[in-house]
Formats: structure tokens, C-alpha cells, sequence
């Protein structure tokens, strides 16, 4: 009964209604899927940050005690990594739009931006996460070489590799899933607003 009363006001109301409904319908879906978007983006980020001062913070415990000159070399190195990382982090955050835009265009132009920092962000991954890596992971190899069993040696690269593989295509997902259908929703709710 009230579904039937639904229809007959939709069908009685102007294109000009309709089109104003869809756009508001269209900015509370996106408003909706950005809000997940950047709490998930700031739990990465937390993550990713805490995950380094832990790195950072061990590191440096490990630099007194282990005797061996080049291993303590690539936990410098490895301490230097830590430190970009949360670098390239809040480097991503100050592109962050603020709610309190002039108007609702400008937040959309200034979102869509930020989304492309954090599409850049992932794609590098490579640059940023795994190039940087693989010269410590061989400084410290070389490192332990003559001291540990050659399976923990063999383990720990392998590992390393694993774990460098499975990021670049776990933020490859991200970017295909998360990021690339918001800038196509947020292009959409431009244009829409533009006509």
C-alpha cells in the first residue's frame, strides 16, 4: 500500500525532482563508501605505522647485541627503511580533504586527488617497500653467512621474498577493488553535479 503511494509520487513528480533526488541519493552512497574507505585507510596506516616503531625500537635493541658488523650495518638500514615508511605515510595523510570544504564540488575535486595519492601510494609499492629491502636482505645474509644453518638462511629469504610478493599483489587488489571504483563513482557525482 505505501510501496503503490511511493510510485504514484515518483511517477507524479518532474524529471527536475527526480534528477535532485538521484544526485542526493548518488553523494550519500558516496559519502557512505568514503567513510569506509578512509577509517579502513587509517587502520592501514596505524598498522603500518606501529609496525615500524616496533621495527625501529627492535632494531635498535639488536644493534648493541648482535656482534657481527654487517648485520648491525643493515639494521641501520633497516631503522633508515622504518623511517620512510612512516615518512611516506603522513605524506599520503596531508593530502587528506577536509569536510569543512567551500562546497560540495571542491570536497569531491580535493577527494578524488586524495584517492590518486593513495592509488600512486600502493602502485610504487615496489619502489618504497620491496627495492629498498632486498639489499639489506642480501647485506644481512652475507652477514650471518658463516654463523647460522643454511635451511634459517634459506628460510629467511624465501620469507622475505613471500612477503614482498604477497604485498605488491595485495595492494594491486587493493587499488583494482578499493580505490579505482570511488574515483569512478566520484568522477560520475562531478559530472552529475556539472550538468
Amino acid at each position: 500500500m505505501i510501496e503503490d503511494e511511493l510510485i504514484k509520487i515518483w511517477q507524479s513528480s518532474s524529471n527536475q525532482e527526480r534528477i535532485k533526488f538521484e544526485k542526493s541519493k548518488l553523494m550519500i552512497e558516496l559519502q557512505s563508501s568514503l567513510g569506509r574507505l578512509h577509517r579502513w585507510w587509517k587502520y592501514i596506516e596505524l598498522v603500518e605505522v606501529i609496525m615500524a616503531i616496533i621495527g625501529i625500537l627492535l632494531s635498535i635493541f639488536l644493534v648493541f647485541f648482535i656482534p657481527f658488523v654487517l648485520i648491525k650495518i643493515a639494521i641501520v638500514f633497516i631503522i633508515i627503511c622504518a623511517i620512510y615508511l612512516i615518512i611516506k605515510y603522513q605524506g599520503v595523510h596531508r593530502f587528506k580533504p577536509s569536510d569543512l570544504e567551500e562546497n560540495y564540488l571542491d570536497y569531491l575535486r580535493n577527494t578524488r586527488e586524495y584517492l590518486e595519492v593513495q592509488k600512486k601510494f600502493l602502485e610504487t609499492y615496489v619502489h618504497w617497500g620491496i627495492l629498498p629491502i632486498y639489499p639489506i636482505m642480501v647485506l644481512f645474509t652475507i652477514g650471518i653467512w658463516e654463523n647460522a644453518p643454511i635451511y634459517f638462511i634459506v628460510f629467511i629469504n624465501i620469507a622475505v621474498i613471500g612477503i614482498g610478493i604477497y604485498g605488491y599483489f595485495l595492494n594491486k587488489k587493493r587499488v583494482e577493488h578499493e580505490i579505482n571504483p570511488r574515483i569512478a563513482r566520484i568522477d560520475e557525482l562531478i559530472k552529475t553535479l556539472n550538468e
